[in-house]
């Protein structure tokens, strides 16, 4: 009787060391959350005939880029409203177009902020298609564009329209 307590305890030792394996989950190492280290903007484009990509300029040294585009009045010589049919036919819609790094970071999302009581009247931004909609001539805004993942990251940029 002894015996055959000793041979079925092996026996269930080994068939559960099988069942486990065959059923078990393999562990995964936990490698860590990869964070935004940079985001750069390194050109906008002027939805305006043929999409003009606005390269961007750095005066005095600085590392913000400024992106100049000539505004066009309206044809009838008024002014553009913040209305939906007036920001469709507005040829001064300027896309910014943003690379967030390392690629492979967890969360590459990332918000615009602007003073939004001074960009009254002058721009209407929406944000889902990173654009900017400029309502009146020689006026620019200052954007920072900010990592959703918390790692604090952000950058500025400097859009301006001016008229001749």
């Amino acid at each position: 009787m002894k015996k055959l307590i000793l041979i079925v305890a092996i026996l269930l030792y080994v068939a559960s060391i099988v069942v486990i394996n065959f059923f078990g989950l393999e562990a995964v190492p936990f490698e860590g959350i990869t964070y935004v280290s940079e985001i750069q903007c390194d050109k906008a484009i002027l939805r305006r005939g043929g999409n003009i990509e606005i390269e961007p300029q750095y005066e005095f040294g600085s590392t913000v880029p400024i992106f100049m585009f000539e505004f066009v009045p309206p044809e009838d010589g008024g002014t553009y409203t913040d209305e939906d049919e007036s920001i469709i036919t507005n040829p001064n819609t300027v896309e910014l177009s943003c690379s967030v790094y390392p690629l492979n970071a967890d969360s590459t999302s990332v918000r615009f902020e602007y003073d939004e009581v001074a960009a009254e009247g002058i721009i209407h931004f929406i944000e889902e298609k990173r654009t900017v909609v400029f309502l009146k001539p020689d006026a620019g805004i200052t954007m920072t564009i900010i990592a959703n993942d918390g790692s604090n990251v952000r950058t500025s940029l400097y859009i301006c329209a001016y008229q001749n």
